[in-house]
């Protein structure tokens, strides 16, 4: 929009109070509504009122579209989310020892969230961030120094567009509080873990994991 001078811009606030003010004008100049001319928002020509406000309504609708394409397809993604949530968590209730543990924590949840690679790393203090606010991103939008700590303990693919890293707070429900483990899960898929994506579902899954892992060392004192 070209700028224009402090008086002309006066003139006309002073006509739009005016047309605000008279909502009869229009409908007893109806032809003005043709013979405005504006100017088209993504073409190089004039447009009518009517046209314009049509456009506008297009555009609206349009994006309503897309806001209403992209809701179903996360909530139908979520809802098959959920069921194979339900799903893993029998099968780490069912596992009884640490190995089983940890394939029902790696398969499961690669299954369950769709992803070519789920790994349990092991604890490190480093890792305590991670516990409340878990690491979640696609791989360009990731701090390198957090890529440099999980390249500590495990090889990090190119093919890995995004990530998300979730600290195990292990001794938690045993009241005997530990270095945190972390479950990194990758995927090929730049959407499939966003930073926005919601850090009280990612901890339930951690807090789930741990007591799981600390039901077995209860059990199994050399199993840590």
């Amino acid at each position: 929009m070209s700028a224009i001078d402090p008086k002309q811009a006066e003139q006309e606030e002073l006509v739009a109070e005016w047309l605000r003010a008279t909502p009869g004008f229009f409908e007893r100049n109806a032809n003005l509504l043709n013979e405005i001319r504006l100017k088209h928002p993504h073409e190089d020509r004039a447009i009518s009122l009517q046209e314009r406000q049509m456009t506008m309504l297009r555009s609206q609708n349009q994006e309503l579209n897309r806001r209403l394409s992209e809701m179903l397809h996360f909530g139908s993604r979520n809802d098959k989310t959920q069921q194979s949530l339900v799903a893993w968590l029998l099968r780490l209730m069912q596992a009884n020892n640490k190995a089983d543990v940890e394939a029902a924590v790696t398969q499961g949840l690669a299954e369950v969230f769709e992803v070519e690679f789920a790994q349990l790393l092991s604890p490190s203090p480093a890792f305590g961030p991670w516990v409340d606010t878990p690491l979640c991103g696609s791989a360009k939008e990731l701090a390198s120094a957090s890529v440099d700590l999980l390249a500590t303990q495990v090889a990090i693919n190119p093919d890995w567009q995004s990530m998300v890293a979730i600290g195990i707070p292990l001794g938690k429900s045993t009241g005997v509080p530990q270095s945190p483990a972390v479950l990194l899960l990758a995927s090929k898929d730049e959407t499939r873990f966003t930073a926005d994506m919601g850090a009280f579902y990612l901890r339930q899954i951690a807090e789930l994991t741990a007591a799981a892992l600390d039901r077995i060392q209860a059990y199994e004192p050399n199993a840590s």
